[in-house]
């Protein structure tokens, strides 16, 4: 049986992804941020008579399974396609292989690795973050944040520049993530951010820098900064990668990969 999901079923919820702490980091950072009866932000359970098996998450357009091995995954395809923007759906992929075969729309399959760091790994850049000056990102900053990974070529076009500039710029307000970003001669041209943040973990994420100025260092550097602070307060920090030769520079950090992470992303033209 799948039902809504309230803050009166939290201890049940948290019992369940708290069995994969890590990989349900986006799940935990969500219900610690904004609870479960925020209009953006929706929760539902699949129970097998009182044993919850299974979640589904709406964040906006987006949402994020996890289950056991027998969740009801028609259940949560069902939900899913009763919302006409929806955009994507991610999770692990052992998880996400029981919702694939079931949408009824075309989905563009992306898997990274996921991957973990924890304190007792970690090796930071020696100093990197001195050479240049790292600064972090108030909401005003948002729309130039935006405007630069849209432009770079590895995250693939940004559709609502104005939507997500107003989504970062609530995040930033509301600390459900930091963005650091490095300037040269009054233009930003690197950046980092954090998602997911939540009160043992946060995920890492838009790691960039602008092409003509990359292999000089300012990635490391914002790497390097974000990370000091993050473990000033967390136990444990996360990543996504495709790109093995990125993938090796993260292990150096001190980065274990932990599972494979899997983001179906809507092709429909009706949408």
């Amino acid at each position: 049986m799948i039902r809504k999901l309230t803050a009166q079923d939290n201890e049940k919820v948290m019992a369940l992804i708290t069995l994969r702490p890590s990989i349900n980091l986006f799940i935990i950072g969500d219900i610690e941020m904004y609870g479960y009866d925020a209009d953006f932000q929706e929760l539902w359970g699949d129970f097998d008579n009182d044993h919850l098996r299974g979640i589904l998450l709406r964040y906006y357009d987006y949402f994020i399974v996890y289950g056991l091995a027998n969740y009801d995954a028609k259940g949560f395809v069902e939900i899913i396609e009763t919302y006409e923007k929806r955009e994507s759906i991610s999770g692990e992929e052992e998880v996400l292989k029981l919702i694939q075969p079931l949408l009824n729309d075309n989905y563009k399959k992306v898997v990274t690795y996921f991957t973990e760091c924890r304190a007792e790994t970690l090796n930071l850049a020696d100093n990197d973050e001195l050479r240049f000056k790292v600064e972090c990102a108030k909401p005003e900053d948002a729309r130039e944040i935006v405007e630069l990974t849209s432009a770079i070529e590895e995250f693939g076009d940004i559709k609502n520049i104005d939507e997500q500039t107003e989504r970062m710029a609530k995040r930033i307000k509301d600390k459900a993530g930091r963005y650091y970003f490095i300037k040269e001669d009054g233009k930003m041209i690197s950046a980092v951010a954090t998602t997911a943040e939540n009160s043992k973990s946060a995920m890492l994420v838009d790691v960039c820098t602008e092409a003509k100025y990359r292999k000089r260092g300012y990635a490391t550097a914002l790497m390097s900064k974000m990370l000091q602070d993050l473990f000033a307060e967390k136990e444990s920090v996360c990543l996504f990668y495709s790109n093995p030769k990125a993938g090796n520079i993260y292990k150096r950090s001190g980065f274990v990969d932990i599972g494979m992470w899997t983001m179906l992303i809507r092709e429909d033209d009706e949408k």
